[in-house]
């Protein structure tokens, strides 16, 4: 499973966007991206992908999102509260 944006595939989980410009929905594929880059554990495609962990920076950016955070920035807070131990 892949954190992607409401503009993706059905396959992957999503985060809405409630019909936010299309900047704000690039901004975040790129920096889902980026951190699928610094940390494997959450990118689907690579070898050392952990679930659980995914899972748990999705849980907190579903919540910072909820708290008026835009989706970029509520990505960058969730993976480096869980992912900090895992960064290269």
């Amino acid at each position: 499973m892949r954190i992607q944006s409401s503009s993706r595939s059905p396959q992957t989980e999503r985060v809405q966007f409630n019909k936010q410009p299309a900047d704000i929905r690039d901004r975040y594929d790129w920096t889902l991206s980026y951190l699928e880059q610094e940390y494997p554990v959450i990118d689907p495609d690579s070898s050392e992908y952990d679930e659980e962990l995914m899972f748990e920076v999705y849980r907190r950016l579903k919540a910072l999102v909820k708290t008026g955070l835009p989706p970029a920035r509520a990505l960058e807070i969730a993976a480096s509260g869980v992912l900090r131990p895992y960064s290269h």
